[in-house]
């Protein structure tokens, strides 16, 4: 009775969105998922079904996400961890291609967000639904530019160079080997 409340923290309904997206995102959905998973689609509903007493494996979800080729789980465990942002990475060889991509992508990204801001605001009221898409659309600008910059700090800046001991509290004397 007293552990009642943790269940729902086992497994919260913003993770279980997210799987269902992947799953969603796979041509075959929740058939591909199981043959994918070596599992029936019983056991993958059972995991997803809200009240529950079981749990949707976080290596299952990470399968899935790769098969299905979109970052929905660790989209939403980047926004529950302090609100922060999931920056995909590009592999090396393909980073200067990459680079260019995401470009055109925030200017497309950025065209969404104009138009959507214009189309919610010419009644003058913006409700919950259209706020949440603005700031759906906004996410994904911020992951992109991020992801942008990021590439090009790999790509083209010099690594930095230190000893840490800058990062050292004031007074405190470095010590090194000679």
């Amino acid at each position: 009775m007293g552990n009642e409340h943790w269940k729902i923290e086992k497994q919260p309904a913003w993770m279980v969105a997210a799987i269902r997206r992947t799953i969603a995102a796979l041509p075959g959905g929740y058939a591909e998922a199981a043959e994918i998973l070596d599992t029936t689609q019983d056991a993958i509903f059972n995991r997803l079904r809200a009240g529950g007493d079981q749990i949707f494996p976080m290596g299952w979800a990470m399968v899935l996400q790769k098969a299905a080729g979109v970052t929905y789980v660790a989209d939403a465990i980047s926004r529950q961890t302090d609100n922060g942002m999931h920056i995909p990475g590009a592999m090396p060889e393909d980073m200067n291609e990459e680079i260019g991509r995401k470009l055109a992508e925030l200017v497309g990204q950025l065209g969404d967000l104009v138009n959507a801001y214009r189309r919610y605001t010419e009644d003058d009221v913006v409700t919950r639904c259209e706020w949440a898409s603005l700031n759906e659309i906004a996410y994904r600008l911020r992951v992109t530019i991020l992801t942008f910059l990021n590439l090009i700090s790999r790509v083209y800046c010099e690594p930095e160079m230190s000893d840490a001991r800058e990062c050292a509290a004031p007074g405190v004397v470095a010590f090194c080997a000679s």
